[in-house]
């Protein structure tokens, strides 16, 4: 009698300790896993962001390369190519290509300006009337970039 109680006892000590192990597994796995592959995803969908801020600028202006102008940069008078926008788009358009805007401000003319936010860039829409009329790009790490208009003897680098 006393060996079966030990042994019903063993059984469910074993029992115990292996759902104790399985409880510890699964808070190991919500404490440190879960956390990591959320970081992993955030990074790839802001790398995604970034690939699609520079793929939509280059596709929407367009460089002059037989007009050369003189440009102040960096404390300096250089000679640059100017750039104009090649396309025309609307807000809606710019949202479906680049996804939702991380900031929407409006001025006090009823101009919408849309921007986002990669890694590297950051980029700024500003519409009138429903259609683009300026691109800025700018360097998150250095602050210069470039502003885009649609006439090249507007077009501005800083």
């Amino acid at each position: 009698m006393r060996s079966m109680l030990i042994s019903i006892w063993g059984r469910r000590l074993s029992l115990f300790l292996l759902q104790l192990v399985v409880v510890l597994g699964l808070i190991a796995l919500y404490r440190w896993y879960v956390p990591y592959h959320a970081r992993e995803k955030a990074a790839q969908a802001v790398a995604v962001r970034e690939a699609k801020i520079t793929t939509f600028f280059q596709d929407a202006v367009l460089e002059e390369p037989k007009r050369e102008i003189s440009v102040p940069l960096e404390g300096a008078i250089v000679k640059r190519h100017p750039w104009r926008l090649r396309t025309v788009f609307s807000p809606r358009e710019a949202t479906s290509a680049l996804g939702p805007p991380d900031a929407t401000t409006f001025d006090f003319r009823g101009g919408q300006h849309l921007t986002w936010i990669g890694t590297n860039h950051q980029l700024e829409a500003s519409f009138e009337a429903g259609r683009v009329y300026c691109l800025s790009l700018e360097d998150r790490a250095t602050g210069h970039g470039m502003i885009v208009y649609e006439s090249v003897t507007s077009w501005h680098p800083y």
